[in-house]
């Protein structure tokens, strides 16, 4: 069997490509033609639980069969990769029959990527002020995706930890070249801000409407399963929402399931999915919030990885 560990995703998959991948991807969900069941997810100790998600893209260049499995360690449970696994791939013409793809590099890449994609749809076009919630490794990978679609020009971050704060602060500055401002809480963090990034994996609520200004484009990617949450349910209030599968997030994200309780979304159209977005951009101009909600789907871990197999195939010709 080909295994393609994590060196090679990230060799292999540029800020372009990824950007295109996300669009293919979410346009594929939109339209119908995938089939993919809701993520099974397997509980195990404190802080650690297995997600397994199977899916058939059912025509275009991408179609075929493929399966993530990876297990996810937080907060005191991680003590390497907080996410670890493997895509399975089947049936990619001229690979063997079963490819594996490291799965915490592909998830890493997707996920911020999937967060460009939106932010590129509805966010003002010189949207700069960035804030970042969380100091994991979706906090780097974001400040890198924002600035591949958009003029950040500084950054504000907060975490629960002041030294991990302190270190992405640094490694903000040394890498993308950006100031910084460290905040004592996300409300600060976020409160005058173009882009909001939340990345953490917070069990409560960090940040409520009334924290978020008049205007300005927030991802929320980090609580992604039943029992995190980022975001209070009233930030919905007033906001307009885009997911990445209504299906998903009804099935998935805490903050949503209580918006939708106490009546703040409609369950029926609890958002737009990304993928069905017109590409004409009218939300970038309009101002208000606009709130991109994703729980991650096994679409996209196909499409990147099936592209991670024929770019390798390539390479090695």
């Amino acid at each position: 069997m080909l295994y393609l560990d994590s060196h090679s995703v990230t060799q292999l998959l540029n800020d372009a490509l990824s950007l295109k991948l996300s669009e293919i991807a979410f346009k594929l969900h939109a339209t119908g033609q995938v089939d993919q069941p809701l993520r099974t997810i397997v509980r195990g100790a404190e802080q650690q639980l297995m997600g397994v998600m199977p899916a058939y893209i059912k025509s275009g260049p991408y179609q075929g069969f493929g399966l993530k499995s990876v297990v996810v360690k937080l907060g005191e449970a991680a003590k390497g990769p907080s996410h670890s696994g493997s895509v399975l791939i089947y049936d990619e013409p001229g690979a063997p029959p079963v490819v594996a793809v490291d799965a915490g590099a592909i998830t890493q890449i997707r996920t911020a990527s999937a967060s460009a994609y939106a932010t590129e749809v509805l966010a003002h076009r010189q949207a700069s002020r960035l804030a970042i919630l969380g100091t994991g490794l979706q906090a780097r990978a974001h400040v890198l995706a924002m600035q591949s679609v958009r003029p950040i020009k500084h950054v504000s971050i907060w975490g629960r930890n002041p030294r991990a704060t302190r270190e992405l602060g640094q490694w903000i500055q040394s890498t993308c070249d950006l100031p910084v401002s460290v905040c004592a809480s996300a409300a600060e963090a976020v409160h005058d801000r173009d882009i909001v990034c939340l990345t953490t994996a917070a069990r409560s609520p960090i940040i409520r409407r009334s924290d978020l200004p008049r205007h300005c484009h927030v991802n929320a990617i980090g609580s992604s399963a039943l029992g995190f949450q980022e975001l209070h349910e009233d930030v919905y209030q007033d906001s307009l929402l885009f997911t990445d599968c209504n299906q998903s997030v009804l099935a998935a994200s805490e903050c949503v399931i209580k918006a939708v309780n106490q009546g703040v979304l409609n369950p029926q159209g609890v958002g737009t999915e990304i993928g069905a977005v017109p590409t004409d951009r009218r939300w970038r101009e309009e101002g208000g919030v606009t709130l991109f909600k994703s729980v991650g789907l096994a679409v996209q871990d196909l499409v990147f990885s099936r592209e991670v197999i024929r770019q390798w195939l390539a390479s090695s010709v």
